[in-house]
């Protein structure tokens, strides 16, 4: 394998930062507790995370996650109650 394909060396103890990390549409189901279903539905009505393409999959970053919840938040609290015992854009 050429040096120019192989990955970067690391530092003893040095690890990869999960917070930038990206999630598989599985990995992001599960942290937020959503079904794939209500995920494609997000994306379908346009308020969905924003996603990258490696090939034919879809990447969602943390920084889009991040997003997306603080979307979810600011309409829950536009609602007048912060979102306590309410279901803000997905099926209840």
């Amino acid at each position: 394998m050429s040096s120019e394909h192989s990955p970067a060396p690391q530092r003893a103890g040095a690890s990869v930062n999960t917070l930038d990390a990206s999630l598989t549409i599985n990995e992001f189901c599960k942290a937020e507790k959503i079904s794939r279903s209500m995920l494609y539905r997000a994306w379908s009505e346009g308020w969905g995370p924003k996603f990258y393409r490696v090939g034919v999959r879809r990447r969602i970053t943390y920084r889009a996650r991040l997003e997306w919840q603080r979307e979810r938040e600011a309409e829950a609290a536009a609602e007048g109650n912060g979102g306590a015992g309410t279901c803000v854009a997905v099926a209840c």
